[in-house]
């Protein structure tokens, strides 16, 4: 499990503790958890002593570097994205093993985590099962991305094959996902497998984050990216 974690932004920590120390997993899997915070305050420490927590600092680099750092420490064989305001739902991490068995990577269905504490779920879940090749890609180019890009989950191999979350102010996620359907078959699970918190202190509840020229250029760089690993014909293998 990978999350990048801020001064600010760990006050829901316990809570994503809990809902991935309550995860039942199939026979012989452990799993551990790759927390790497964005500077160097400390937050981290919130958390109760478990071994299987590897907590890490470092320079601020925004959430792509901090993820990419605590892939340093990924001993698994799958990794998977867990933000640090996020709630994991029960079997979502047995349900990403069983997947990863026929594929590459997965991502699957969120529920939104209103404030009041309601949900509801996505607005428009793609079908259950194989991801046709370049799905995602063409949603995104249409501005209307099916899925959370937070749920995805991939052979770890993969991630570092692809050099991890590409280094940007944002949109790391979905830049990794779209690099991973260039190279790989995937798939979607549409059972569904967080909690996506909304709230005011959330990255992209902040209106600088959504500067135009910004947002358009952290766009054109994931597509780019996927572009240019598609047309190099190269496909990501297990060993």
């Amino acid at each position: 499990m990978i999350t990048a974690v801020h001064d600010g932004g760990h006050h829901f920590l316990r809570e994503a503790y809990t809902s991935l120390r309550d995860q039942e997993l199939p026979s012989g899997w452990e799993w551990e958890w790759c927390l790497q915070e964005d500077g160097d305050s400390g937050v981290v420490e919130c958390l109760p002593p478990d071994e299987r927590v590897l907590p890490g600092s470092g320079l601020p680099g925004r959430a792509a570097v901090a993820r990419t750092m605590a892939l340093a420490r990924a001993t698994g064989s799958i990794v998977r994205t867990l933000d640090a305001d996020d709630v994991l739902l029960p079997g979502a991490l047995a349900r990403d093993i069983e997947a990863l068995g026929r594929v590459a990577w997965c991502t699957s269905a969120c529920v939104d985590l209103l404030p009041d504490g309601s949900t509801r779920p996505g607005p428009y879940d793609p079908p259950p099962g194989p991801v046709p090749p370049g799905r995602f890609y063409a949603e995104q180019l249409d501005d209307r991305l099916s899925v959370q890009a937070n749920t995805f989950a991939a052979h770890t191999d993969l991630v570092r094959a692809l050099g991890g979350w590409p280094a940007l102010t944002g949109a790391e996620t979905v830049g990794l996902l779209l690099a991973a359907e260039a190279v790989a078959a995937g798939e979607f699970i549409a059972e569904p497998s967080v909690l996506y918190r909304k709230h005011d202190a959330q990255t992209t509840a902040a209106d600088r984050y959504w500067d135009k020229a910004e947002s358009a250029a952290r766009l054109e760089s994931v597509l780019a990216r996927a572009d240019a690993l598609r047309r190099s014909g190269w496909h990501w293998q297990s060993g």
